[in-house]
């Protein structure tokens, strides 16, 4: 019996390693497809339900302390390396809960219900716990649907139901290839598997010739990205180097015709509205294009009461022509919760301190121009992006600052949420990063002009506008509450039997 308990503990070890390398940087994608059928095993009907709780976890945490081992880097620059250790743990932990919770309610359903359901079931619910874990703490890193960013055949099928859907698609075939290794005389389940493989293939198929570039209304554009030290970047003995540095990174533009030219997050080293040096080189660069988008902080007035996540559409005669606030921010990054109970023992890690949020998703409508911009973390959360294209955008961007991670996997992670914004909503990005990624991706999520990391570059291509409408920018994340709705109806059914 224990020998069959460690097999099982290897078992979740390794559906947790496949996870982890499905997932970029290593983007080995195809093992997303089986990574859940070893932890399947370890919760299958012969299992108890603390067995189901523990072995889930371990797959949770192996996944994402792998995957997300940057985060331990991270936390070690502005901790001692064992409180680093700590956090890290505690994080690891909490994303291996939502692990467990679907383990748990796997091996609990299999009791009651026949495989049709329970395979229905599983996929519903993982979908609900996604979910939950992106709005929960406001960080919805690593998605199983995102491991697919690569597959541009099978990621399609989220212009009908967003990022969430692919993610049930692969928990799908998970549970197919399971039940039918289980009992390999039962064909079916993998007939069906590649039944349903094959028709979201085609599907994308068909989406991918459509939507691929040229589509839409052709305009110039302009990316920068610096590579401005995350800390040293609110240095005053360090402005005036990344003042120089822009203004050398803007100078590729001269002469061009350019429509937009796309800047990074906070990349401006101060107040945009009240320092005049900064307007100066704000107004010199602006010249080069009909339309710049800047990042910056902002302020509710002089006296900086409330401080804001921005970006500044500036036009080429240097005049700050609309704004647009961070909605989401991340919080110990932007700001503390119950900072009035908290300030003795935390700050946030952004030098500044505390922002504020804003509520309001307004778009950038200038000439032939018609834009909305998410900063940086945005992005993970898919109905902002669904609003700024109801409110009338045609194209998107993307301003992110991804120097606080280093070289390490979390620039890629985070850079493919944009891929998945894309294509729910049948629009091109462009992503312009701090130290990179920066590149633009076109209405079918293939990417192009994709930069380095660490490097200081400035470059012009094309993007294309359009006014098209996806079924999922008109109805928003309804897939997913179909799947809440189905396993609220399981379990209402399961205490009705009781």
């Amino acid at each position: 019996m224990k020998k069959f308990r460690i097999q099982f503990f290897l078992l979740a070890i390794l559906s947790g390693f496949l996870l982890a390398i499905s997932f970029p940087k290593i983007n080995a994608f195809y093992f997303a497809w089986v990574a859940f059928v070893p932890l399947l095993f370890c919760c299958s009907s012969k299992s108890t339900a603390k067995q189901a709780l523990f072995y889930g976890f371990i797959t949770g945490f192996t996944c994402y302390c792998i995957s997300c081992i940057w985060l331990l880097f991270f936390l070690n620059y502005y901790f001692l390396f064992s409180q680093a250790i700590l956090f890290s743990f505690i994080i690891y932990s909490y994303y291996g809960f939502f692990y467990s919770l679907w383990a748990i309610s796997f091996n609990y359903i299999q009791k009651k219900f026949n495989v049709t359901i329970v395979i229905l079931f599983s996929s519903a619910s993982w979908v609900f716990i996604e979910f939950i874990r992106t709005y929960l703490l406001t960080f919805g890193w690593n998605l199983i649907g995102y491991s697919q960013s690569s597959f541009k055949y099978v990621i399609q099928i989220a212009d009908i139901t967003g990022v969430y859907g692919v993610s049930f698609v692969v928990i799908l075939v998970n549970m197919l290839i399971f039940y039918w290794l289980q009992n390999v005389k039962e064909k079916k389940y993998l007939l069906v598997a590649i039944g349903i493989f094959f028709a979201i293939f085609m599907y994308g198929y068909v989406k991918v010739n459509k939507y691929s570039n040229p589509y839409g209304e052709k305009i110039s554009v302009g990316i920068v990205q610096p590579n401005i030290n995350q800390y040293n970047k609110w240095s005053t003995s360090y402005r005036n180097k990344i003042l120089n540095t822009l203004k050398q990174n803007a100078a590729i533009f001269k002469n061009k015709e350019i429509d937009l030219i796309v800047y990074p997050e906070t990349v401006l080293p101060g107040s945009l509205e009240y320092k005049q040096n900064i307007k100066d080189v704000v107004k010199e660069t602006a010249k080069y294009s009909n339309l710049s988008l800047i990042g910056g902080s902002s302020f509710s007035n002089h006296n900086g009461t409330n401080m804001y996540n921005s970006i500044f559409a500036i036009t080429k005669e240097g005049l700050i022509l609309d704004k647009h606030n961070k909605n989401h921010l991340i919080i110990f990054g932007e700001f503390v919760p119950f900072r009035k109970v908290l300030p003795k023992y935390f700050r946030t890690f952004n030098s500044l301190g505390d922002f504020s949020k804003d509520n309001c998703m307004n778009i950038f409508n200038y000439d032939k121009l018609f834009i909305g911009s998410t900063i940086c973390s945005e992005n993970f959360f898919p109905n902002l992006s669904r609003k700024l294209v109801l409110n009338g955008a045609k194209i998107l961007t993307n301003h992110a600052n991804d120097a606080w991670f280093f070289d390490s996997f979390a620039p890629y992670q985070h850079f493919v949420m944009n891929v998945f914004r894309a294509v729910e909503n049948r629009k091109n990005i462009i992503v312009s990063a701090n130290t990179g990624l920066s590149a633009i991706i076109d209405s079918a999520g293939n990417i192009s002009n994709l930069t380095k990391l660490n490097e200081n570059i400035s470059l012009i291509s094309d993007a294309y506008q359009n006014s098209d409408i996806t079924i999922y920018t008109k109805v928003g994340n309804i897939f997913v509450y179909m799947c809440i709705i189905f396993v609220v109806i399981i379990f209402f059914i399961i205490k009705r039997k009781k």
